[in-house]
């Protein structure tokens, strides 16, 4: 009897996971997704590629969805980047006016439909990454090295709501 009763009184506890699922929350019927080349509403020149790859790469180390190409895709991802900006974050020891340390964002957009009927399984209009990087040399080589690890973390962010979120 002395053993039934923690056992007992764990029961409420599991109930409240009953409804946890580990993986994927993806709808049943989707399995497979198609990813052009971003859109990019940016000034920031070639941005779309390292944006697009990172996402591709997303999607492959996730594993709930598999890449096909869009005849044969279940849904197609389209994204659109809407903003890139830089934001100082660290300053100069004893210099108010010169930042060694800048973050990348990256905001963008999508919209996941199912090519079948183009409804829209899921969307949203501002999801942003960011990478913080510090400032060597020129501002060009400076944000070169950090565009990968930016479209990395807005890639992640974007699937994660995708496969993880669902309303």
């Amino acid at each position: 009897m002395k053993r039934l009763i923690p056992i007992l009184a764990l029961l409420p506890l599991l109930a409240g996971c009953a409804n946890y699922r580990l993986g994927s929350m993806l709808p049943a019927d989707i399995r497979t997704v198609h990813i052009p080349t971003c859109n990019n509403q940016t000034s920031e020149p070639l941005i779309e590629q390292d944006v697009t790859q990172a996402i591709l790469a997303q999607v492959q180390m996730d594993g709930s969805l598999r890449i096909a190409p869009e005849d044969t895709a279940d849904t197609i991802l389209e994204i659109s980047l809407n903003k890139f900006w830089l934001d100082p974050v660290a300053y100069v020891a004893g210099e108010s006016s010169t930042a060694n340390q800048y973050r990348m964002n990256i905001q963008a957009a999508f919209v996941l439909y199912r090519r079948a009927d183009r409804s829209v399984v899921a969307h949203a209009s501002t999801v942003t990454g960011w990478y913080d990087f510090d400032f060597a040399g020129d501002m060009t080589s400076s944000k070169a090295v950090a565009l990968r690890p930016a479209a990395a973390d807005l890639g992640r962010r974007i699937i994660n709501h995708l496969v993880q979120y669902w309303p």
